[in-house]
């Protein structure tokens, strides 16, 4: 395939990519404790032989990094043997926080600063920062979910039928009496996996522990999204240029491939 062509039809599918991932993060504004994902790329150079030179991971979010030319802003006639393409792509989630929604019922609890709430999921150890919890029937502290919000132990934590206080460091209290704390651990973000419900799952190994400092839970308020409308507007608007802008390409390079060919056919005949 034609290097420019190749380069074009790269960029479409990259850009339909980023698209997706945008449309999600647009599709999540309102959803408590959702953290936006950010799509990224590994990219190499070819150049006249045979040798692959590695370069820097390029940022596909808008930041360009020394391993992306941009199309369609560059030449595609110079650089036809001085280009990078995409290898491989991975989504990454963007864990700054989100703003914090009084909501006044005792059960709803927001972090502010990193980490996450361990649940007992049904396939093992979740996480999340979607602080909506509830008492069930034998009196367990769970997610909305109905998944035990679990101690730093991997404990459940039972809070019976009294009134429940929770404390910035995530103590809680029952009928006057402390029954438990409330686990908070943070994770690499390149280790979190989203499983729908607005949670994780991570290898329970790369659970950090956090120092105290560094986290509160703040009980009555709701995390909310950290995806930003505006931005995530403007970046579907420049997408939907940029992709119109490639297809455009790939029509010039399909027309230029056609004129040749009738042309051969011409001196051929």
């Amino acid at each position: 395939m034609d290097s420019g062509l190749y380069a074009a039809v790269n960029g479409a599918r990259r850009t339909e990519m980023r698209l997706e991932v945008l449309a999600n993060n647009l599709a999540n504004v309102n959803t408590t404790g959702f953290k936006a994902d950010q799509l990224t790329f590994d990219s190499y150079m070819t150049q006249p032989g045979p040798e692959l030179h590695p370069l820097a991971t390029d940022n596909f979010m808008g930041l360009r990094g020394p391993g992306d030319i941009p199309f369609p802003f560059s030449n595609p006639a110079s650089n036809a043997y001085n280009m990078t393409y995409p290898v491989a792509f991975e989504t990454e989630v963007n864990t700054s926080q989100g703003h914090l929604k009084a909501t006044g019922n005792p059960l709803n609890m927001a972090l502010e600063g990193p980490g996450f709430f361990m649940l007992n999921g049904e396939d093992g150890r979740r996480y999340t920062r979607d602080g909506s919890f509830e008492v069930n029937g034998t009196g367990e502290l769970v997610s909305k979910d109905g998944y035990q919000v679990l101690g730093p132990g991997g404990e459940p934590i039972i809070v019976g039928d009294g009134p429940v206080s929770v404390a910035p460091d995530g103590t809680v209290t029952s009928n006057g009496e402390a029954v438990g704390l409330i686990g908070v651990v943070d994770l690499p973000k390149e280790q979190l996996d989203k499983v729908g419900q607005n949670q994780y799952k991570a290898p329970q190994d790369a659970e950090m522990a956090l120092d105290p400092t560094q986290v509160a839970i703040h009980q009555g308020f709701l995390e909310g999204s950290n995806a930003n409308t505006i931005r995530g507007m403007s970046q579907m608007i420049e997408s939907h240029r940029a992709y119109e802008v490639y297809m455009k390409m790939i029509q010039a390079f399909d027309g230029m491939d056609n004129q040749a060919i009738n042309q051969v056919g011409k001196l051929q005949g």
